[in-house]
C-alpha cells in the first residue's frame, strides 16, 4: 500500500473504520449527525485515529464514550453531557503560547494517564492532570515519557478518597 506524505492523512479504510465507529457511537447515544455532539465526537475520533488508537473500544474508551469502561469510583460523575477537559484549552490559557506539536504531544500525554488510571476527561480530577501536567511542560519537562511518567507517580501517590467522584 501507497504511504502519504503527510503521516496524519487518513486512508479511505481507516475512514471506514472510523466512519463506522462514528455511527455506533451516535447510534449508542441515539444522537444525529447533524448536531454539535456529534461533530465533537467527529473530530475527537479522528484526532484520537490519527495518534494511533485504532481499536473501537479504546477509541470510544478514550474520547470518554464508552461508560462501562469506567471505574466503579468515577461511574456517578460520568456525564456525556459534561465538557471534556482539553489541553487545548489549558494550556492555551495562558500568556505563552505552545505550539501546535507540544499540544498534541500534552493531549496524548493526558490521554493515556486518563486511560491508566481510569480518570475520566471531564470534571476537577482531569483538570488538575491537565494543568499539572502543562506546569510540568512549562517548567522544562519537555519528553513525553518523563511527563507520562510523572503523572502516574503523582496519581498513584494520590490517595483514591482525595478524588472523590464529585470533586
Amino acid at each position: 500500500m501507497n504511504s502519504t506524505a503527510n503521516p496524519k492523512a487518513l486512508l479511505p479504510h481507516e475512514m471506514n473504520e472510523i466512519a463506522r465507529i462514528f455511527s455506533e457511537i451516535l447510534s449508542e447515544r441515539g444522537l444525529p449527525r447533524d448536531c454539535e455532539a456529534a461533530e465533537a465526537i467527529a473530530a475527537r475520533l479522528i484526532n484520537c485515529y490519527q495518534t494511533g488508537i485504532r481499536e473501537s473500544g479504546a477509541l470510544k474508551y478514550t474520547i470518554g464514550l464508552d461508560l462501562r469502561s469506567v471505574s466503579t469510583e468515577n461511574a456517578d460523575i460520568v456525564d456525556p453531557g459534561s465538557p471534556e477537559v482539553s489541553m487545548r484549552q489549558i494550556a492555551g490559557a495562558s500568556d505563552s503560547e505552545l505550539g501546535p506539536d507540544d499540544l498534541e504531544m500534552l493531549q496524548r500525554t493526558f490521554d493515556r494517564v486518563c486511560v491508566w488510571r481510569n480518570i475520566p476527561r471531564y470534571g476537577k480530577r482531569a483538570d488538575r492532570l491537565a494543568r499539572s501536567l502543562t506546569d510540568q511542560f512549562r517548567k522544562g519537562m519537555s519528553d513525553e515519557t518523563s511527563l507520562f511518567e510523572h503523572a502516574m507517580w503523582l496519581e498513584q501517590r494520590s490517595d483514591p478518597s482525595r478524588h472523590r467522584p464529585d470533586a
